[in-house]
């Protein structure tokens, strides 16, 4: 099968990894303050407070639980491939694999887009008016308009490779 395309994505952005940071420590902080307290002055924290023994099982916990759900953003990977037998997503944990047949396509653009106003964001995101989106980080897409009337955008950091990839992919199938 010959490939026109592949781009793989992360989400990478430094403001990203500035909220995971912020949110790591507003959590963590309150439940190591208590821990600390406790253990120093020997005085239990709270109306109902948890033994040293308890209260060191719990910040351990907690502080895996967090640093955890925050740290999977990391580990996040779109993949986008364009071959001749079609385009497949695969965007872990939240899409297996989708392909997409050229046959299903009606249009397509490679154009800018706000991720934001049209779709509330970068990830696997639905907009009212906009459709499905696949998107990581940038404000570029390839946008395509399915026969069935359905609207998917995936987001690329590479637009002219894409472009040339779907304009294979279409010649192909409009020449049989």
């Amino acid at each position: 099968m010959k490939v026109y395309f592949k781009e793989e994505q992360r989400f990478n952005q430094w403001w990203i990894k500035l909220i995971m940071i912020i949110v790591v420590i507003g959590a963590l902080v309150p439940v190591y303050y208590e821990a600390i307290v406790q253990f120093t002055t020997g005085k239990p924290v709270g109306k109902n407070p948890m033994s040293n023994e308890g209260l060191l099982v719990f910040t351990f916990v907690v502080t895996l639980v967090i640093i955890g759900a925050t740290s999977m953003i990391f580990f996040l990977k779109m993949t986008t491939i364009i071959d001749e037998s079609g385009i497949h997503i695969v965007f872990k944990p939240f899409i297996r694999h989708l392909t997409i047949k050229p046959g299903e396509i009606s249009n397509w653009e490679v154009r800018k887009y706000n991720p934001v106003k049209e779709y509330g964001g970068w990830g696997y995101r639905f907009g009212r008016k906009s459709g499905t989106a696949y998107n990581v980080s940038g404000n570029i897409g390839l946008q395509l308009y399915l026969k069935k009337g359905r609207k998917i955008l995936i987001g690329t950091q590479r637009p002219d490779a894409i472009k040339r990839a779907m304009e294979k992919l279409m010649f192909k199938e409009e020449n049989g």
